[in-house]
């Protein structure tokens, strides 16, 4: 693992609860890579996505599972179906 190859794989609950984590989660790989001037702004936008993929969930209904990535290109978050990408 280094700056320009990683991946991390996370569950949470099918919830608002771990979408501030996954936030932050989100903002230290940005840092990781160089691209702390972004990481607020990149993390807002995977936080956004966590919130929308579990509104309408109920509670209980499974782990949403979480990737974050990077392969010597963008760093990307991938929340359930929707990819979220910081090129650097």
């Amino acid at each position: 693992m280094d700056t320009t190859r990683f991946e991390f794989n996370v569950s949470i609950p099918r919830d608002a609860s771990g979408a501030v984590m996954i936030r932050k989660i989100a903002e230290q790989a940005a840092r990781y890579v160089g691209a702390d001037a972004r990481a607020d702004g990149f993390g807002a936008a995977v936080e956004e996505a966590v919130r929308a993929q579990v509104n309408g969930t109920s509670a209980g209904a499974g782990a949403l599972p979480i990737v974050v990535r990077r392969s010597d290109g963008p760093v990307e978050v991938v929340v359930g179906s929707r990819t979220i990408a910081l090129d650097v």
